[in-house]
């Protein structure tokens, strides 16, 4: 009768493996490796008419690129994040302040911003580096020519998906809430009446009439203005209804008027 023995334990990853810090068995947290995933995905430009294999590429080379920093412990997997995020924003606002518009006008903005997040970039960078010690290590001259493995990014990113999209057995997920379209009506009567409400605030409203008086108290004043506004602006969403985009003429009014 042969005994029979259990499957050995996985080795640990190679240490100088800048792509060990995602295996399961590596020297970080799995939930903290899941997380910082997660949140490079979720700060990717992705476009989502384009291919999947397209945005698998990209999502697999922010992944690379967040091995790249060499994280030694978890301050450095945050600021790692942090400076992909950066360069991220910086590679999405040049994109739309270069390419989709000219640039001048409210494009220009973009391209500020795109600075200012390359900028923060350059400065989270040197933040790891001063405290990791030294920089990252680089031979000098040309590195060797060597064979590189073909990677399948979408399998790649299919298994990342699978890994953090699983759910602990003593959890269910929340169930999917569904707006009817009653619900949808009594929702938006209720956030109109808030804004209302807000608008009037500090207003004198307490049992006055829509009714001009001949010397009217500032807070009556900007009552009956925001009467006037909103009179004007129903007449504007009544003409919108009826096909009508024409803005409403402005009327002159005066003392004893009513103001719906």
């Amino acid at each position: 009768m042969s005994e029979t023995t259990a499957d050995p334990a996985p080795p640990p990853p190679d240490p100088n493996d800048p792509n060990a810090i995602f295996v399961e068995n590596g020297p970080f947290p799995p939930l903290l490796i899941e997380e910082a995933i997660r949140t490079v995905i979720r700060t990717l430009p992705l476009d989502q008419a384009e291919p999947r294999p397209w945005s698998c590429g990209t999502m697999h080379c922010a992944l690379t690129a967040l091995a790249a920093f060499h994280p030694r412990d978890e301050i450095e997997i945050m600021l790692s994040v942090q400076a992909l995020a950066a360069y991220h924003a910086a590679a999405a606002n040049w994109r739309l302040g270069m390419n989709l518009k000219k640039p001048n006008g409210d494009s220009t903005h973009h391209i500020s911003t795109a600075a200012n997040a390359a900028r923060n970039f350059d400065a989270l960078l040197k933040s790891i580096e001063r405290r990791q010690a030294k920089p990252i290590a680089v031979r000098p001259g040309r590195p060797a020519p060597k064979i590189w493995p073909k990677t399948d990014p979408v399998a790649v990113m299919e298994r990342f998906e699978n890994r953090c999209r699983t759910i602990p057995s003593d959890q269910e997920p929340a169930p999917k809430v569904t707006w009817t379209p009653e619900d949808l009506a009594i929702a938006e009567a209720h956030m109109q009446k808030r804004r209302i409400d807000k608008g009037n605030e500090g207003l004198a409203i307490a049992n006055t009439e829509g009714i001009l008086p001949e010397e009217p108290t500032p807070r009556r004043e900007a009552y009956m203005g925001r009467r006037l506004a909103l009179m004007y602006r129903r007449e504007y969403e009544e003409s919108l209804r009826n096909g009508v985009k024409k803005i409403p003429k402005i009327r002159a009014i005066g003392t004893g008027d009513l103001i719906p």
